[in-house]
């Protein structure tokens, strides 16, 4: 028997619009949660045009054929959405809506893009998965005329794979969720040895933030200040609550803890020398937020679901910053210089009981939030239902950098909604050193 999607019924009107645009075929993403019990759909997002080309051709066209698709393209926005994920959510599998005429090449097309996306979404991560990670992607085909709808899975792990049939199911309510909230407090110093170049940088940064998730791999997480049990339940004490059914945002608090990694056996009792002539410095609180869901939620899940947000956030961050001075055209060597990565915002969606979140730098405007949103997420979003959950300084203002800061939340914000407290904001920093080799990485 294959596996079986429960879609919140957000996902079918949003197909239905996208039917009466009536195009050729339109290519997507679906973003949802899996598990070895359930697997969910809380959202569909259509690929956008690049900017330089035309748009789909109309059904009336019988020119277009399947095989024009940009898997690279579609690849390229997976990548883009996965940086807007919290941890627990990720890209389950794609869709394709076509005209009669190509359903008969949808299955390879499929196929062809589906792997595409997750060899993509697999290049740069900080984590590997594990026994209970789900690699059964879903591949969805709707016809456009007769709205029948072909629901199959492609397994990735295995290039050979063929489809196996899958169930699709529509609820009327959408999927409950259990939200868990972290702040992490970073303090990270990686050695850029002879990095003299953009990509130098990059990778070293790279291989510093794979050794950082690697000594956090046996962190022990709390909840609600208390140590539990990996295969215990999450919410074991609230079960006899019948409140606990008619909340409709649970909140968890969680808590990491480092361990010693004297006790692990790949630890050193010597220091690694290392040439370094550049360091970079990522200093900060990070806020981290995962989702599980509320069917027989697993501690496992949301220690997984908190872990992954936090590797994933900090590297995506660097990765934006990157970015930045690329395109800035500042690729030589750096100075002694301070930059504040950018900040995290998390903005509800309608009809999905989650969030996703999005990263701004400090001279980014309204405009260019909402009209990321749009272009990522084919989303409305209005500013003032963004949450503020990081301070960013004013750039020009370093003198307090090194110290936690614990003001007010944004005064634009209005009264009426949440406030938050305003940690320290998380910045990078590149240090020139006087001398030509320093002791870094030390073992803890």
């Amino acid at each position: 028997m294959g596996r079986t999607y429960y879609v919140d019924e957000a996902v079918e009107k949003y197909f239905t619009n996208i039917i009466q645009q009536e195009k050729s075929y339109v290519t997507g993403l679906l973003i949802g949660h899996c598990s070895l019990q359930r697997d969910y759909v809380v959202l569909a997002v259509q690929t956008p045009q690049k900017e330089d080309q035309a748009d789909v051709p109309k059904k009336s066209s019988a020119t277009s054929k399947l095989d024009e698709i940009d898997d690279e393209w579609v690849s390229i926005h997976a990548s883009q959405v996965n940086r807007m994920l919290p941890g627990g959510l990720l890209v389950v599998g794609i869709f394709l809506i076509t005209s009669p005429e190509l359903s008969k090449d949808s299955q390879n097309a499929l196929r062809k893009v589906i792997f595409a996306v997750d060899k993509s979404s697999r290049k740069n991560r900080l984590w590997s998965p594990n026994e209970n990670d789900v690699t059964d992607r879903v591949a969805m085909h709707i016809c456009s005329a007769t709205k029948k709808s072909t629901c199959r899975t492609f397994d990735v792990a295995d290039p050979k794979s063929t489809a196996k049939p899958a169930d699709w199911k529509y609820q009327n309510a959408p999927s409950s969720w259990l939200t868990v909230d972290c702040s992490v407090r970073v303090d990270l110093t990686i050695p850029l040895s002879s990095c003299s170049t953009y990509k130098e940088r990059q990778k070293c940064t790279r291989q510093g933030l794979e050794q950082w998730a690697k000594e956090l791999e046996n962190a022990v997480i709390l909840f609600n200040g208390q140590v539990k049990d990996s295969e215990g339940d999450l919410v074991e004490e609230q079960k006899k609550s019948k409140s606990v059914a008619h909340s409709s945002a649970p909140i968890i608090s969680a808590s990491i803890l480092i361990t010693s990694v004297s006790n692990n056996s790949f630890n050193r009792s010597t220091a690694l020398v290392r040439a370094c002539k550049t360091s970079l410095s990522i200093q900060g609180i990070v806020k981290c937020k995962g989702y599980v869901s509320t069917n027989k939620p697993k501690v496992k899940d949301a220690v997984q679901a908190i872990k992954r947000d936090l590797f994933n956030t900090v590297s995506d961050r660097c990765e934006i910053l990157f970015e930045d001075i690329f395109l800035s055209g500042s690729q030589q060597e750096p100075e002694k210089t301070l930059s504040p990565l950018p900040q995290r915002v998390f903005i509800p969606i309608p009809g999905a009981n989650v969030m996703l979140c999005d990263y701004v730098f400090g001279d980014e405007t309204e405009e260019d939030l909402k009209n990321r949103f749009l272009e990522m997420l084919d989303q409305e979003v209005y500013y003032k239902a963004l949450t503020f959950v990081e301070k960013t300084d004013n750039p020009d203002t370093h003198e307090n950098e090194h110290r936690p800061h614990h003001d007010s939340c944004k005064p634009d914000k209005p009264s009426n909604e949440e406030t938050h407290t305003v940690q320290r904001d998380i910045s990078a920093k590149f240090q020139q050193n006087i001398g030509s080799w320093k002791a870094g990485l030390f073992a803890l």
